[in-house]
């Protein structure tokens, strides 16, 4: 195996951003390929204008730009092997171009019932591109079987050109602080969620399960780290519901001593979520122990298993009742933090890596068979 990889070359596309500093999981999932990859023997191509990803909607009109001009780099033409991300290559001609993979996270059809106004616009339009992406691909890699049945369905794929395979993920410089992090006592209960602040990821529901708390922790304080989009909502229904005095909003936390300070004192991680195609997010807290609330829909029960509590998705109440099981409960924190710590050494960065290896076989064998 190492034999034919040594000197393959492979053209690695993606327009989105590949600074992990940013918060962004797909560029934490890019950088991790990208490295796997080099450290399997292959030679790597990146195609990567790290555009400034903060304005939504500039941004999605220059990776479309930047799209069009993609059947002329010759790094494309002179690979064995072209992987794009999200929808980035849907144009490139397949009587023109190497073999393919379209390597999935965001499935914009997906994505587009959370969404309305301009933001829908673009959204729908990044659908639209992700299904040319998806049919004109030889193969389709994606970190869950529940977001492979949600492109087979939404853009009428055949669900066995489809390759399920579970992330795995560098070490992050933040992760390694946590433990190092002094454990400071503190005399109330903290609920850290941290995600950005798009619609799908639901971090409403949090707080309209944070008044139902109140009564048996007086003291409890939220802390969401992350920006985005959502943002003045948030605020704004923090204040109409009362609790501004037991959230803080952290917004994007770039130091990593400070990010790995947030994790160490919080007792429970939260991130209710309605939509992910993996959630690297759920794998963090699992890495380090922290106790879980999520909700089951996505691809959260399929990651987090019962190593963690799933409530009925969109539902203050139902996550109300998760999070009071650990923030009353010590026993119950560590007991679910052990259980965590043992799932997440199950999505290793080398058996993502072994996936990408059979998907690059695959799509270099169904070429020469057509």
């Amino acid at each position: 195996m190492i034999g034919a990889r040594v000197g393959m070359k492979i053209a690695l596309i993606t327009s989105w951003a590949t600074d992990i500093s940013g918060g962004s999981g797909t560029a934490l999932f890019f950088q991790s390929l990208l490295r796997g990859l080099q450290g399997r023997g292959y030679d790597l191509d990146v195609i990567a204008p790290n555009f400034d990803v903060s304005d939504y909607f500039g941004v999605t009109m220059q990776r479309i730009a930047f799209n069009a001009r993609l059947p002329y780099d010759a790094r494309i033409r002179g690979a064995d092997v072209v992987i794009g991300l999200d929808w980035d290559g849907y144009g490139l001609d397949p009587s023109q171009r190497p073999p393919m993979i379209a390597s999935s996270h965001a499935v914009y059809g997906d994505i587009l019932q959370w969404e309305s106004g301009e933001v829908a616009t673009m959204v729908k339009a990044q659908a639209y591109f992700d299904r040319l992406m998806m049919h004109n691909a030889e193969v389709i890699t994606i970190g869950s079987a529940y977001a492979a049945d949600r492109i087979a369905a939404l853009y009428d794929v055949d669900r066995a050109k489809i390759e399920v395979i579970h992330h795995g993920m560098i070490a992050q410089e933040w992760l390694k602080l946590v433990d190092a992090e002094p454990k400071r006592p503190h005399d109330h209960p903290i609920i850290l969620s941290v995600g950005k602040m798009y619609p799908r990821k639901r971090t409403d529901v949090l707080l309209r399960a944070v008044p139902l708390l109140l009564d048996k922790y007086p003291a409890l304080e939220v802390r969401i780290a992350g920006d985005g989009l959502m943002w003045d909502e948030y605020h704004r229904t923090a204040a109409e519901l009362g609790v501004m005095d037991h959230v803080t909003f952290l917004g994007h936390v770039s130091d990593d001593a400070a990010f790995a300070r947030e994790w160490r004192m919080a007792d429970v991680f939260c991130h209710p979520s309605s939509q992910e195609t993996f959630g690297y997010v759920y794998l963090e807290a699992m890495s380090i122990g922290k106790p879980i609330v999520a909700v089951r829909a996505g691809a959260a029960p399929e990651v987090i298993a019962d190593a963690g509590r799933l409530a009925e998705p969109e539902n203050p109440a139902a996550l109300a009742a998760e999070l009071d099981f650990f923030l009353g409960n010590e026993r119950a924190r560590a007991e679910y933090g052990a259980r965590g710590e043992q799932r997440a050494a199950m999505f290793t960065h080398d058996k993502m890596i072994d996936g990408y290896d059979r998907a690059i076989a695959r799509a270099v064998s169904g070429r020469k068979r057509g």
